[in-house]
């Protein structure tokens, strides 16, 4: 029998084709099913044969069950509320008969995924990717991101009581999971662009020391320590990412009078930046986020020696083991990095380590084993 399988998201597909974050087999890792239907809770409408490569060879078809504002006003995500619209999945599922169905998040789409677990016992497997809780707690966060979550609290709950499996992206997630009674969650890793990365081959650098930060200009991942740093360095910083912050952190660079040593890249495709990582000397990342940024992941898996800032509260449980180095959430202390990493031997070493545990814990051929693992075992 063919299998079929059923992909039920949030996102709006388009915006990750014109960012350029499409990974071979996301959808369907190992290539494992040969017909392949996403199902959106939008009404985007993004282009199939972009698509195709996140499925493999197999069969893809899309389909679409929008919710938007209308729904909020309806329903304020409350799960007995929102039957009726789910009702429109249900009968999807009935129609294409998955033998699984594949939730990324644990929002409207998990919901919808539950649903259709708990009346057509179909296996659900859900994958979570931010921690809800974590920005609940935030003052910083926005009014209309922190109404979603308080929102939101419902349905993440529902989705998790009917999930077969749950996989948490980071290790900070975990928690959250337990709290909500998921036994036995796991990590597995977001599989990073396999096709592009390239291993860093020398540590030596020729004229000024190229630094790179790859990130959302936002309060909580703000660079702007990064660039306090770098007064007096014999260095280039190159900030890929644009956000609320992205003016003022341009002007800080002009009042630094760096502006000559600070480049700023609004949007760049992954494809391009994962082939171009391994040329820079040094990343150097901020966050306040309890999660480990994607960025990292890839810059790690090139072999660069990473910068990070130490986190207020519990740290990133991904940084334990020591292959990056964590400095203090100031100028002083991300200048102190720079300083240190002008050394190449301390570029090596960290590099390597950084090289190392990554490819032991999420290179991209290990994290797509790992999740064909799991759909291979839920449908068998």
């Amino acid at each position: 029998m063919q299998k079929t399988l059923l992909v039920i998201v949030n996102d709006r597909l388009s915006h990750i084709i014109e960012k350029g974050e499409l990974i071979d087999r996301y959808y369907n890792p190992g290539g494992l099913f040969k017909h392949v239907h996403i199902l959106m809770t939008n009404d985007d409408k993004p282009d199939i044969n972009a698509l195709q490569r996140t499925v493999g060879d197999a069969e893809l078809t899309l389909h679409n069950i929008p919710s938007g504002m209308r729904l909020l006003a309806k329903t304020l995500w409350r799960p007995f509320l929102l039957k009726n619209w789910a009702d429109q999945g249900l009968e999807l599922a009935k129609e294409i008969k998955p033998q699984l169905v594949r939730c990324y998040g644990n929002f409207l789409n998990g919901y919808l995924g539950a649903r259709i677990r708990e009346e057509l016992k179909i296996p659900l497997f859900v994958s979570l990717h931010t921690q809800p809780d974590a920005t609940r707690a935030r003052s910083e966060v926005g009014f209309k991101t922190q109404v979603f979550y308080q929102l939101s609290k419902g349905v993440e709950n529902y989705t998790l009581r009917y999930a077969d499996k749950v996989s948490c992206v980071y290790g900070s997630i975990v928690d959250y999971a337990l709290k909500r009674g998921v036994k036995d969650p796991v990590i597995a890793y977001n599989v990073i662009n396999p096709g592009a990365l390239s291993r860093k081959q020398s540590y030596s650098s020729k004229g000024l020391l190229q630094i790179l930060y790859v990130g959302r200009l936002i309060p909580a991942k703000n660079p702007e320590n990064i660039i306090r740093g770098m007064q007096g360095k014999d260095a280039q910083l190159t900030i890929v990412g644009s956000g609320s912050k992205e003016s003022e952190l341009k002007e800080l660079a002009s009042e630094l009078n760096i502006t000559d040593r600070v480049r700023f890249i609004p949007a760049l495709p992954n494809d391009d930046l994962c082939r171009t990582m391994h040329e820079y000397d040094l990343f150097a990342g901020h966050s306040q986020y309890s999660e480990l940024p994607k960025t990292v992941l890839e810059a790690s898996l090139c072999g660069l020696p990473i910068l990070v800032n130490s986190r207020k509260g519990k740290g990133v449980p991904e940084y334990k083991d020591g292959w990056a180095l964590l400095v203090a959430d100031s100028a002083k202390g991300y200048s102190s990095g720079i300083e240190y990493f002008s050394n190449e031997k301390n570029r090596k070493y960290f590099g390597t380590q950084a090289a190392e545990h990554a490819n032991s814990h999420w290179a991209p051929e290990h994290a797509e084993s790992v999740f064909t693992e799991i759909h291979r075992t839920l449908t068998k």
